[in-house]
């Protein structure tokens, strides 16, 4: 059940809520104190996480999977899952930017938008992440149809390459530099990003751990756990506190990708030592990690509008403080409800529209 990664997305959607609550604060001129301000210098840095993810789960669930029919079945699910759960959120998004930034709702691309199709033009800017998934759903789907079951021997070749491109990219063409990146096509932008080395690496993590499931985890997860928040200090003392900006994409896989792989290695092998974080709330909150990404900077939005941040700048930075981080679980407890009321309900009908029928459970 993988319950240990599921806490996992439950902690890098918070992550990515804390990180874009710290802005917030900052932006009425209110203290950030400790928490956010660790928050706005790795909080970001949930989304290498949830890569990683990725790649780990399509691979340790599609073990043995090969040929043209399981591919298809691969798509068709993972495409189901994804728009699935993101349409309910760009209907909100549509709303919302409608009401209180018209000018940006205007400027949108709301087709490309709502199809998670490269633009420079999104209308909820979190999505741009959906697209990256798209793509990996995509490569993955061929490794699946094509490879004749050879996945690990083709997954180490792609991270071979992609790593390889990168290091010519960033040192040789300096693509990511400003001047240039500005010119670099969408297609080169996702296809050929650094970010797919996080994706290929957790599959590969999979493939690893399928095969040596002994070992220890705390020595992983420990490291990994430390490097990730020792992030803070590369970025603020060598990145001006902006590696989550595109010039330095190279640079936040090195210092977040890394650790992020660690973590997960880590906490699947306790997993497999039968130590796992709680059950009912890890399955829950992790499930809902997709409505709290996508919902987050809508609710953020909204209450901003409503008057919430004028109100907690009149708050002592203390008070203002826990007036954000209440708020960050009063999003949580949103999407737990929208993902058992909505989310679910709605996955399970896109699966039978597109011809994929789920089992039922073992008594």
């Amino acid at each position: 059940m993988l319950i240990n990664i599921q806490f996992l997305r439950f902690a890098a959607a918070m992550l990515v809520v804390l990180y874009h609550s710290s802005a917030h604060l900052r932006s009425v001129g209110i203290d950030q104190g400790p928490l956010f301000a660790l928050s706005e210098a790795i909080g970001f840095a949930g989304v290498d996480i949830f890569f990683v993810i990725s790649g780990f789960i399509m691979a340790w669930t599609t073990t043995g999977a090969r040929g043209l029919a399981d591919a298809w079945q691969f798509l068709r699910r993972r495409l189901a899952r994804i728009y699935s759960g993101y349409w309910p959120f760009f209907l909100f998004a549509v709303a919302v930017f409608a009401w209180a930034n018209p000018e940006f709702f205007k400027n949108a691309d709301l087709t490309r938008s709502a199809l998670l199709w490269p633009t420079n033009r999104l209308l909820l800017a979190v999505s741009w992440t959906l697209i990256f998934e798209l793509y990996f759903y995509f490569c993955f789907t061929l490794l699946i149809g094509f490879s004749r079951g050879r996945h690990t021997a083709v997954l180490i070749i792609a991270f071979t390459l992609v790593c390889a491109w990168s290091l010519y990219s960033e040192f040789i063409r300096q693509a990511y530099a400003p001047g240039s990146l500005e010119y670099m096509s969408l297609a080169e932008y996702y296809m050929a990003s650094p970010y797919m080395a996080e994706f290929i690496a957790g599959a590969l993590v999979a493939a690893w751990l399928m095969r040596h499931p002994g070992g220890r985890g705390w020595p992983w997860l420990i490291l990994g756990s430390l490097l990730f928040v020792a992030g803070a200090w590369w970025n603020n003392r060598f990145f001006n506190s902006h590696i989550e900006q595109g010039y330095w994409v190279f640079y936040r896989v090195l210092v977040f990708g890394a650790p992020s792989v660690m973590i997960v290695l880590g906490l699947v092998r306790l997993e497999q030592l039968e130590r796992s974080t709680p059950v009912r709330f890890s399955l829950l909150a992790g499930g809902a990690s997709y409505a709290t990404y996508l919902s987050h900077t809508l609710i953020l939005t909204v209450t901003q509008q409503l008057g919430f941040n004028r109100w907690a700048s009149t708050l002592s930075s203390g008070a203002a403080q826990l007036a954000f981080l209440v708020l960050a679980v009063a999003i949580l407890v949103y999407s737990m409800a929208h993902y058992r009321l909505i989310e679910r309900p709605l996955n399970k009908l896109f699966l039978r529209l597109v011809g994929v029928y789920l089992r039922p459970k073992p008594a």
